[in-house]
This record gives C-alpha cells, structure tokens and sequence, in this order.
C-alpha cells in the first residue's frame, strides 16, 4: 500500500516544531488497511452515473431536474428591493436567490444528489466519507483518544458525508464509544428533516445526541473534542466584488433596469459604483495582498467566510493565542474580529480538528461568481432562485481568518492527493472484490475515478487541514509540513 500512497507538495508553510503522536504517513495506512478489512459497501451512498468527466469545477454540481419556479417572481421582488433602496451588493443578490424563504434556492428541499439538481463527492462514492473520517480518526488518535467526541458539519447536504463518516468511526471501538454528539449546521427546515431520516437508522441505541443550529456561532465551546468537516460549504457564501480604481476599491453593485428585453428579461445588472460603499473601504483592507493588486482588477470577498473560518478555528484551538497579531485585534470585519476573545482551552493538544473540502484555489478570483442549472452555466440574472449561485474559494483568505488564533491551516492539497494517500485504490479494490455484480463494479470504479481526476474533482477540490497551533509542528498527513520560519502565505495575488 506504500507505493500507492501520494507524497505531499514540496512547497512548506511555517510553524514552530513539537512532536505530535499518531499523525504520521504510517499510521493513516494501518487505519486504511484497517478499514479495509471489511468490506462494507454502502451502496446507498456511492451510486453515480456514467457521464464523462467533466474538466470544470461544475462537474459535482450539475442541475439534474428543472424544478425552477414561475419565472420573475423572485426578480420582482429584488427589482422592488432595489427601486425603495437602491443597487444591492452581489452577496445581497446571492442571500435573495439563495435563501429566500419561500423562492430561495436552497429553501425549496432537496437540491442535492441525482434527484437533485448536482451531485456532491460523498454522492458520487462511499470512499470519500470512508477517507475523511480516517483522517479524522488519525487526528483523535493523536491527541490522546479523548473519552468524549463531538462531531460538527457545515452544511451536511442530504445527511451522506455525515452518514458515511459515522458508519466508518463506528468500526473503530475506541471513537465509535467515544461520539457523544453531532452538531449539524443548517438553516433550511426540509433539509434537516431529509438530514434526521437519513442518520436516525445509523444513531439507533447509540445515545448519541443530535442538534442542528442555523449559523455556526451557536456551536457552543466544550470540553468534548471536537472533529468538524465543511465539505462545499464556503463556495456558496456570498460574495463583494470590488474593482479597483484610480480613487480606490469601488463596490461592484446590482442594479436594475427601468426597461426589460428579450436578451435581459429580468431587467437586473452589474453596475460599478462611482462612490465609495461602506464594505469598499473596508473588506479590501482585510487582507494585505488585495492592496498590491494593479488598478482594473476585481476580486470577490466572501465576509461570511472570514467569521465563520475564524469560528471553526476557536473551535478547534480553543481559542485565541496570547500573541494575538494586531491586525487581528485592530481590524473588525462584521462580527468576527470584533467579538470577545475565547479563553484558549487548558493542554498542550487543542480542543479538536477540522476539514474544508472545496474548490477554489490559494489565491483570489476576480470573476468566478457563476450560476448553474440543467447542467450548463446560465446568466446570474437568469431566472433568480432557480440556479444554484456559487463562487471559487480563496483559501488563503480562509487561512488569514485564522492569525492570532490557536489554531493553523494545513495546505490546502488537491482532493486527489488527500485522497490517494489516505488509501483510496486498496479500499476502492476491497470494495471491488466484495461487489455482487458488474453494474456496481463498474459504478465503484467510475466513482473513484471521477473524486480523483487530474481534468476534474481530482485538481479542482481543494482540502485544507485545521488543527490546534501544537499539532502544526510536524507531520500532520498528508498534508507538508509547516516549516518554521517560513512565510505563511504563499499564494499570488493574480485574479481571474
């Protein structure tokens, strides 16, 4: 199994160095080679169809059904929006056609999986959520198999990744005693109840405690450890679009037309403010990259996503560093750098672990706001409500969120590294072996190939690693390691 496991990047982030127990190269193997002595195959979560592989990051997230509503009722509503009080900000457009309570995207039930309208990783094959809570497990594991576990998800989707992730530490009777709770972050009613059917069976006679809770802020500090994922969760946060000019950022708005037309029926557009926004003279002072961008470039920042990281990392390092930076205490962006400081947790091993799973990149993007429907980009303003609204990931903003915390962000590396190293060809060739059929074979083999592809999921899905600043020093696999010394950020300022 060695030789099938994949070495990390040569590039190596800072740290300060103390060892860690049970994070190596070795010990993810045996936990595979664990998990693949048996052979369950959870073909209710692994099924996919055989369409090509798509070279773009829309290839998880394909509309399946139309399902859209009569159209210009939404478009109304914001047009209405914008004529009592002016052009809205984009994230002000993504929350109306997103989250609307009644013609928002996401409000509308089950949007995910092949009876949805795209289909996710933990969909599309079992081994994803089999990986990802080996990782998980090799994080337990190394801070001392603690005798209470809190599992957290951002956005579960349709209950899968959880589900998958549950199944697996279960086979493991140290974690699998150990789980006291799951904490389910989601704000849509018909989801949580899709969510509660699809993992009561799994949570029978466990007397493991469920909650879920609108925003993550209500995710409480515990003494529990706690292990958290966000998989496709920060690619929906809305987005500001700046661009910078000769005066400064101006805010890229939403307006709308007096008139509509054949080529524009919604009436609604981008427009660039002429005067400064309140948000254009603060969000592109979070983070010092945006200032040696040249004039005419945009970039889209994601302010949901810099409180929310920043919540995930008090969460698993128990709070604030004693160090504190001073940018972090000087700057306020909504209510993340603003709120009181969280006492950092007593013991050297942090309060717990954390995944992002995502697409995106080390670096801004300028012009990746996008919508999707019947498997095709569509007009932003096509229709609103009816298009899933996303946009790319910028992982270095995520892990500027996290200065002055207790806490570091590994990577992020591609989704097929994670995912090779942590033994996706020995688990996909056990399932294989078990398999009943030639059709499940084939969509076992499919599935794996289309998590992995070097054109598709494989490169474009990013996974970054967020663990306590004292398990940060050395080998937390797969990810490098964080070299002392060493700049913290990397990445390039270049938008697209």
């Amino acid at each position: 199994m060695r030789d099938l496991l994949v070495a990390g990047p040569s590039r190596l982030l800072r740290s300060h160095a103390r060892p860690v127990l049970g994070c190596s190269r070795s010990r993810s193997t045996a936990l595979s080679m664990r998990l693949n002595s048996s052979s369950s195959d959870s073909s209710s979560s692994s099924s996919t169809s055989a369409s090509t592989l798509s070279p773009s990051p829309e290839s998880s997230r394909e509309s399946l059904v139309p399902g859209a509503p009569p159209p210009g009722r939404l478009s109304q509503v914001i047009k209405d929006s914008i004529r009592a009080t002016g052009p809205m900000s984009v994230a002000r457009y993504m929350q109306f056609c997103l989250s609307h309570p009644t013609e928002g995207y996401y409000q509308k039930g089950d949007v995910f999986g092949k009876k949805g309208d795209f289909i996710t990783s933990p969909e599309i094959s079992q081994i994803f959520g089999e990986l990802v809570a080996i990782w998980l497990l090799t994080r337990y594991i190394a801070a001392g198999n603690p005798p209470r576990v809190r599992l957290v998800e951002l956005g579960p989707g349709r209950g899968t990744l959880m589900d998958d992730i549950l199944r697996t530490l279960f086979t493991f009777p140290g974690i699998g005693s150990a789980i006291r709770s799951i904490h389910l972050v989601e704000n849509s009613g018909k989801m949580r109840d899709i969510q509660g059917t699809k993992l009561a069976p799994r949570l029978e006679g466990r007397g493991v405690d469920r909650r879920w809770s609108d925003k993550i802020e209500d995710v409480s500090q515990t003494d529990d450890f706690t292990l958290l994922v966000a998989h496709e969760f920060f690619d929906a946060m809305p987005v500001n679009v700046f661009e910078k000019t000769s005066q400064g950022y101006r805010e890229v708005l939403v307006s709308a037309s007096p008139t509509v037309s054949s080529r524009n029926p919604s009436g609604l557009h981008l427009a660039l403010s002429q005067e400064p926004t309140p948000l254009s003279t603060v969000l592109p002072a979070t983070s010092p990259r945006f200032a040696r961008l040249p004039i005419g470039s945009r970039i889209e920042v994601a302010q949901d996503s810099w409180r929310i990281m920043r919540k995930l990392g008090e969460i698993v390092g128990g709070g604030t560093n004693a160090s504190t930076s001073a940018r972090a205490s000087a700057t306020s962006i909504g209510e993340s750098r603003g709120s009181a400081a969280v006492e950092r947790a007593e013991g050297a091993g942090g309060r717990g672990a954390g995944l992002v799973i995502d697409y995106g990149a080390d670096r801004v993007f300028g012009s990746s706001f996008r919508a999707f429907r019947n498997h095709k980009i569509v007009d932003i303003f096509d229709e609103p409500g009816s298009s899933d609204l996303t946009a790319n990931v910028d992982f270095t903003y995520l892990r500027e969120s996290l200065d002055g915390l207790s806490a570091k962000a590994l990577g992020p590396i591609p989704q097929s590294q994670f995912l090779l190293s942590l033994g996706l060809q020995p688990r996909l060739t056990k399932l294989l072996a078990s398999a009943t059929d030639d059709e499940r074979r084939s969509q076992l083999q499919h599935g794996a190939k289309r998590l992995i592809d070097s054109l598709g999921m494989g490169s474009q899905y990013q996974v970054m690693g967020v663990v306590p600043d004292s398990q940060a020093e050395t080998e937390v696999y797969p990810f490098p390691v964080i070299e002392s010394g060493s700049s913290t950020t990397t990445s390039t300022t270049t938008t697209q």
